[in-house]
């Protein structure tokens, strides 16, 4: 892939119905590797501060804080454009 390891695996896990705590996101293998915990943190800075993936805040029972991550449409959209170009380039690899 093209981009930085592990953004678009992240903005891939972070775009389902419910929003992914860090600890999901140090779960994620590439190539049989999993993301360290700077790796991840590093990420989701980046992301927020390009605004394609946004923080949930809420509360547990107890009233601790429980900070969560979530899709924007404009990661969406770069989800959709790194597939389009992980497909063009396994076209030219021949695969």
């Amino acid at each position: 892939m093209v981009l930085v390891r592990g953004t678009v695996e992240i903005l891939q896990a972070a775009s389902g119905r419910e929003p992914k705590s860090f600890n999901d996101f140090i779960k994620i293998q590439i190539r049989g590797r999993r993301l360290s915990s700077a790796t991840v943190s590093k990420r989701l800075k980046e992301l927020i501060a390009a605004k394609t993936i946004e923080e949930v805040i809420t509360r547990s029972r107890t009233g601790r804080r429980v900070i969560a991550y979530k899709t924007t449409e404009k990661g969406m959209k770069v989800i959709e454009h790194a597939k389009i170009l992980q497909e063009a380039l396994d076209i030219s690899k021949g695969k």
